[in-house]
């Protein structure tokens, strides 16, 4: 099974020029820019923070993990190869200002960039699992904080943007086995309920915008169901190699710590939702080339309804 992803857009054009195999593939988008917490932060809480926080001996260059984190991956990917504007914060929560949660980064983006923003750009919202891990096991109010950051980016002419839902949290080494495990599954599985709705309602409300929604819960699901044929011997414990200074070998672990992937894992992710987002669009015009010519550059485009 491959993450799940949704998407829909009226009078929006998407233009793919796909180029050989040596010169990779390059996509609308013009910039990646990201909204979220560690999963996302790629070393921005170290970089506004007094202390060394995450310690850069042990979280690599500031990253919630043991490498580069999936949207960097994603970014680099030769079928996009685009620049990253990467605005997450280790510790956000999907309100609050310190550190700054998805709504204020938001807002301090649009601040700053426009409006309007660019209708080229991919906006990314991922964000959620602190809200339960700090205590907070609203659902609702998390959805909600959600909804209004999307509508603040459409309201200043945003027209691509993904939604990533949270895999189970109850499956992550800070709770799995606890009491608190069951109420973490639950909370992941109502939110992503909810997050499922609002872009649906979001759909409908905004026909001229794409909204794309990658399924996390289901492709962490993939892996513990398989562990070795995603190349991982350990799906429940942190990697042995976390704590000790300037050892950044996770192999073979799905987490670096209790709450944070492997770079491995997140290389993985962004693969997978790389793939999701080419399978949205149509299959390549008859453009009158030789089927055996495979150096040749197609150009694809279609009106997404």
């Amino acid at each position: 099974m491959k993450g799940i992803i949704r998407k829909t857009a009226r009078a929006a054009m998407v233009f793919l020029f796909i180029l050989s195999a040596a010169n990779g593939v390059a996509a609308a988008f013009d910039e990646i820019v990201v909204f979220g917490d560690s999963l996302s932060d790629n070393g921005n809480l170290l970089l506004i923070e007094n202390q060394p926080r995450p310690d850069p001996a042990i979280y690599y260059q500031g990253r919630f993990s043991n490498g580069p984190v999936w949207v960097e991956y994603l970014a680099d990917l030769p079928r996009l190869n685009t620049s990253l504007d990467d605005r997450a914060l280790g510790g956000a929560q999907t309100d609050g200002l310190v550190p700054p949660g998805l709504v204020e980064q938001v807002n301090v983006y649009i601040a700053v960039e426009g409006p309007p923003l660019s209708r080229d750009s991919l906006f990314i919202i991922w964000i959620g699992g602190n809200d339960f891990l700090n205590g907070n096991g609203d659902f609702q109010a998390s959805a909600d904080n959600i909804e209004t950051a999307m509508a603040r980016l459409v309201a200043n002419e945003a027209r691509h943007i993904l939604v990533l839902n949270l895999p189970d949290l109850g499956a992550i080494p800070d709770t799995l086995g606890t009491p608190e495990a069951a109420a973490a599954t639950a909370f992941s599985l109502n939110f992503n309920a909810e997050l499922g709705n609002l872009i649906t309602r979001f759909i409908g409300e905004h026909p001229a915008v794409a909204f794309y929604e990658f399924d996390v819960f289901s492709f962490f699901l993939e892996i513990l169901n398989d562990p070795a044929a995603f190349g991982f011997s350990n799906v429940t414990d942190p990697s042995p190699n976390f704590q000790i200074e300037n050892n950044f070998d996770g192999a073979g672990h799905l987490f670096w710590d209790e709450r944070h992937p492997t770079t491995a894992t997140h290389a993985l992710l962004a693969d997978r939702v790389l793939a999701a987002l080419a399978e949205q669009m149509p299959p390549p015009p008859d453009t009158d080339q030789d089927d055996d010519d495979d150096d040749s550059t197609c150009f694809i485009s279609s009106s997404i309804r």
